[in-house]
């Protein structure tokens, strides 16, 4: 086994990214058995929406080599991602951490774990897990001259600092390492133990994110004749460990076991996994709903499949869940449903296609069939390593890297399985050379997906990439899909840009159109028409209103879809959107006349508008009436109004269609020439504003959350370009 080491070494990453379901998950119980079904062609369908992708963006930059090695995502939706960085003339590699916080779309800051400078030209052996109690811990290996050692570092639940390194054991030769955490807060870390000639599985375990680890303890009793490797971990319904791995010996493979207790520190002798023999190789080990192990693994040209049942504790008989002439090296791990339903994605090669594709197949558990094998990549997706990982609600996540069409570079593409079926693949990279390598993962309260993946930056640099889906209905302003407002601005030659929020402030050039009148008054609308998108308001000179429907990451084109509302809104001089003011969480439209009097004109849930409602008179006294969206944290939109005298108040929208009573925010607000309520653009949940002084200078005001903003910080100057910011 030890001529083997690096190539398994090389299939780590793919191994880990293969999903990020962790070992400890509680789900529902796995269901009967089944056979395996024939190719299919594939069927996206229409129903499932993949646009809701946001713009990707670089959470490293292009001057080293960045490799992702794992992506999880935590219970309260917080992601954790873990990958290697190497020196651009090779000279050190680090391996790095990085969280991006629950609620938030901004990553925190980078953390290096370990840095070495020995043989850095192999990549890291590492795994990452999302417990769940919450906690995370990272295991990886540091290799020397002297040899290996494995080490650990924690995050505990709710904390934002990881411990310091911890040392849990020394060897000639670690690798193949896997952790598993249960409810109670235990966490038990397996490895491969190499000493020369031998390969033995070891074990240890540490109560809680703060915990001291044990002495590693060996699960099996091999003899100098045979070599143990890739052991796998997962946690059954009744609490307890339980560990499977390959022991390869003079007559072949086969599977061998060993459990702990729910409450033991002591493992069982080492015994067969099945009762009768069967082809083993290297295998994936995971929870599946209630409890129940599930074991997947190539061998003897088939996918094959077995279950544990929580009820039983017996391994039932081996399925084959698909057959090829040549399987990826990446064996799929199961991802179970709440309905016992399990979703295998993997990388194969048939007789006469022209290379390996991701394929699927999903094993029913009302009747324990398997579906007709589906092919998920529209073109062949080589042997680089793909991700696949399954919501709480049974969604399932793939994500894996084909060649573009221009056949210069690969992309990173997404596929949804829901409902039974998969929707047609999105590329989320736009790489123009080079390959795109990455993994997916899924979790929080509303199962948000979150892509990373290797753009390259030239011949020996790459960054590390990611991307995920607005949460939920559009966010406040949003444009591009990245959960962040956004900015529109039209300059004096009528090309209307968004300006997208990057996270920590700033508003940098995104997609653009020309074309659009300078005469017209153009108001941001939210989401009329439930798709996602947020969508445009424009009122030309004549009066008219039109609906432009917004698409993630894509221009307002004046010649893009759109729907005529109606004549006679020149009757209006201020237009304004501030969000939900009746309470349906739909957006409304304020409009006042020359005269001071308010009407709202309520959305209707299909596109367009309510009759208008007059909610107020005497506005005649503001010069600027602004939507702000949700200012107080309340759920219904705000509005701020500037006076002639410079003084900015704010009306909080009561929810019922009108506004409380205004509340003074300061004076010396006439010095800006615009105003825009921009919605989140820094990153922390809260909205901000945004406003241009008559020097061209941008400045941000940050929301507090509670109505009102803290101290203005300056974005940049030379904003006097545009004719108008919106």
């Amino acid at each position: 086994m030890a001529e083997n080491r690096h190539a398994r070494r090389s299939t780590l990453l793919r191994r880990v990214l293969s999903t990020t379901l962790t070992s400890g998950l509680a789900l529902g119980a796995l269901g009967a058995l089944g056979t395996t079904g024939a190719e299919a062609s594939p069927g996206p369908h229409p129903a499932i929406e993949t646009d809701h992708w946001g713009a990707p963006y670089a959470l490293t930059d292009g001057t080293t080599i960045q490799t992702l090695i794992d992506t999880r995502t935590t219970k309260d939706g917080t992601v954790v991602a873990l990958w290697s960085r190497l020196a651009a003339n090779r000279s050190q590699r680090d391996l790095l951490v990085a969280m991006r916080p629950a609620g938030t779309t901004k990553w925190g800051p980078v953390r290096t774990l370990v840095s070495s400078t020995y043989d850095t030209s192999s990549p890291v052996d590492a795994h990452l897990l999302a417990a769940p109690d919450g906690s995370v811990t990272v295991a990886w290996v540091d290799v020397a001259a002297t040899g290996a050692v494995l080490s650990t570092s924690a995050l505990p639940a709710g904390a934002t600092s990881w411990s310091s390194p911890v040392q849990i054991a020394a060897a000639d030769r670690i690798q193949d390492i896997q952790l598993a955490g249960t409810p109670s807060g235990r966490t038990v870390v397996v490895w491969a133990h190499g000493v020369d000639p031998q390969y033995e599985v070891f074990a240890a375990e540490r109560t809680g994110a703060g915990g001291t680890w044990s002495a590693p303890a060996r699960l099996d009793a091999t003899g100098a004749g045979a070599q143990d490797a890739y052991p796998q971990v997962a946690v059954a319904a009744d609490g307890s460990v339980n560990v499977v791995w390959t022991e390869y010996g003079s007559t072949g493979a086969a599977f061998k076991s060993a459990e702990q207790g729910a409450s033991t520190a002591t493992w069982s002798a080492p015994h067969d996994t099945f009762p009768t023999p069967v082809p083993a190789a290297e295998a994936r080990l995971a929870t599946g709903p209630g409890g129940a192990l599930a074991l997947t693994w190539l061998a003897g040209g088939a996918l094959n499949y077995a279950q544990r049942p929580a009820a039983t504790g017996t391994w039932g008989p081996v399925e084959s869940a698909a057959s090829t002439d040549s399987f990826g090296d990446a064996v799929p791990y199961p991802l179970t449903g709440p309905n016992g339903d399990v979703t295998l994605v993997w990388s194969d090669y048939q007789s006469g296609t022209d290379g390996f594709y991701i394929r699927t197949s999903t094993r029913a558990a009302a009747t324990g069939t398997w579906s007709a094998v589906q092919t998920l990549s529209a073109q062949y997706a080589g042997m680089t390593p793909f991700g696949a990982d399954i919501a709480a609600d049974g969604t399932v996540q793939a994500g894996w890297s084909q060649p573009a069409d221009d056949g210069n570079s690969d992309r990173f593409v997404v596929a949804t399985r829901m409902a039974g079926a998969w929707s047609t693949p999105k590329e989320l990279s736009a790489n123009t050379s080079g390959y795109a390598r990455g993994g997916i993962s899924v979790g929080g309260p509303d199962n948000r997906p979150t892509a990373l993946w290797e753009d390259p930056t030239g011949a020996s640099t790459a960054r590390l990439m990611t991307a995920t889906t607005a949460p939920g209905p559009a966010t406040w302003r949003d444009y591009n899909g990245d959960g962040r407002g956004d900015l529109l601005a039209l300059t004096p030659g009528g090309t209307l840009t968004i300006r997208t929020g990057n996270g920590s402030g700033d508003v940098t050039p995104g997609p653009s159109a020309p074309g659009w009148p300078t005469t017209s008054r153009y108001v941001p609308a939210g989401d009329l028409t439930n798709d996602g998108n947020n969508d445009l308001l424009v009122r030309d000179a004549s009066g008219q209103l039109t609906r432009y429907d917004g698409a993630t990451n894509k221009p307002f084109a004046p010649s893009g879809p759109h729907l005529a509302l109606g004549a006679g809104w020149n009757a209006y001089d201020q237009l304004t959107v501030p969000g939900d003011l009746t309470g349906d969480t739909r957006p409304d439209l304020l409009a006042r006349t020359p005269s001071g009097d308010l009407y709202m004109y309520a959305d209707n849930g299909a596109g367009q508008f309510k009759d208008p409602v007059k909610i107020g008179f005497g506005w005649g006294i503001y010069n600027t009436v602004v939507g702000a969206g949700d200012l107080n944290g309340d759920g219904f939109g705000d509005l701020l109004a500037r006076d002639t005298s410079g003084v900015l108040w704010r009306y909080d929208g009561n929810g019922r269609g009108t506004f409380g009573d205004r509340v003074r925010l300061g004076a010396g607000w006439g010095i800006y020439n615009a105003l825009a309520g921009v919605g989140d653009i820094t990153g922390d949940g809260k909205a901000d504003l945004v406003a241009r002084d008559t020097d061209g200078v941008l400045w941000r005001y940050p929301g507090n959350g509670a109505g009102a903003y803290t101290d203005r910080v300056r974005i940049g100057a030379g904003w006097q370009t545009y004719l108008n910011l919106y």
